[in-house]
């Protein structure tokens, strides 16, 4: 699975406690040849490493044990190299075997956990990293619906998707759409009813999950959509183009490119506004220490994180400690960035990434804080 397609819902099951040993793999993975060529040699040996640690460790069963082993001879199977992306996240546990590909700007670090938990840190910062959102294409004769990752588009076939117009009336009732039969106010008030279902629909999967919205379609189709939604603060972006409700994923996605920087911009600028104000309000926490301190006790409100930025450190008395070299046995915490992201959502704290260097005056990181 790629992060595209975590939900709360599924994010949520993977991180309930499992009876140990639940075992989590992470390495590094390559887009494009030739270093990707090194990729399943890297996970075989790491499923060689699980095995060996399954018969050492004295707190795994037999049963389990077998289990497990039958679950690392079926991941080899079960990846999909050809369409690797910039990690893979393995985890496992008796009964269960989940895959995801990790899209990252920065370098994924290998690692092989058992524990009580999945390790979902680096999931969670992936698909934060990736920005979701929805795309919706409308047209007269349907409306499609796009999940978005980065420039990955997925079509959505839930919550009514694909839709089409409805026969309004029986005398009507004749093959295909035909909201363009009748004229005048007539048409009109059937385009209303039919945008009022498409808003419907959505509302449904913005329930599930909430996204940002880009529309596409006609500028007169588009405008009107976003008169009549329930949820225009969530529609921060509109391409005023017809015909790409046939057209691919990828000539969706290098349309909408424009269109998802500008919202990308003014949504960073937007952060470190709002950054700003918070300095001269003095509810503002900058750098690691001071923002780890501050989402822990639930007092964040925003928090922003140069993109490619990456630290090491230790976590002693409620503090992180940077360090320089070290490993986990030596109680390094070498993703430290994305624990803090994981905190963060913990405690309702939204983040956001921004460029690099926008934070360098605050040690990468920063805090808007709540009180």
């Amino acid at each position: 699975m790629h992060t595209s397609e975590l939900t709360p819902a599924i994010l949520e099951g993977l991180r309930r406690p499992r009876p140990y040993p639940a075992v989590s793999l992470l390495m590094p993975t390559h887009r494009h040849r030739p270093d990707n060529a090194q990729d399943p040699i890297r996970l075989r040996n790491l499923l060689e490493e699980a095995r060996k640690r399954l018969t050492d460790d004295p707190q795994v069963s037999r049963a389990d044990r077998l289990d497990l082993e039958g679950q690392l001879d079926l991941v080899a199977q079960d990846v999909d190299f050809l369409h690797a992306e910039d990690g893979l996240l393995v985890l496992l546990a008796p009964g269960e075997r989940h895959i995801w590909q990790l899209s990252s700007p920065v370098e994924i670090q290998e690692r092989l956990v058992f524990a009580n938990t999945f390790l979902t840190r680096n999931l969670v910062a992936a698909r934060l990293y990736a920005r979701p959102y929805w795309v919706l294409v409308v047209s007269e004769e349907a409306t499609l619906l796009w999940e978005g990752s980065g420039e990955r588009l997925v079509p959505v076939e839930r919550h009514g998707f694909p839709l089409k117009p409805g026969i309004p009336d029986p005398e009507d009732a004749v093959p295909g759409p035909n909201i363009g039969s009748v004229p005048g106010h007539q048409r009109e008030e059937r385009m209303r009813q039919y945008l009022r279902s498409v808003d419907a629909a959505l509302d449904k999967a913005l329930n599930q999950e909430r996204r940002p919205v880009f529309l596409v379609g006609t500028a007169s189709t588009v405008t009107l959509l976003a008169e009549l939604s329930q949820h225009p603060q969530d529609l921060v972006g509109r391409l005023d183009r017809a015909g790409l409700d046939k057209a691919p994923a990828h000539e969706l996605s290098e349309r909408l490119r424009p269109v998802f920087e500008e919202y990308t911009a003014k949504r960073n600028a937007d952060g470190l506004e709002e950054l700003d104000s918070a300095r001269g309000r003095r509810r503002f926490a900058g750098g690691l220490d001071e923002a780890w301190r501050a989402v822990t006790e639930g007092r964040g409100s925003l928090l922003l994180v140069e993109e490619h930025f990456q630290a090491a450190a230790r976590i002693q008395d409620g503090h992180l400690v940077p360090v320089e070299g070290g490993t986990a046995a030596d109680g390094v915490e070498e993703d430290v960035v994305d624990q803090l992201i994981e905190a963060a959502l913990d405690k309702e704290t939204e983040v956001r990434f921004v460029p690099d260097d926008s934070l360098s005056d605050d040690g990468r990181v920063a805090l808007v804080l709540r009180y």
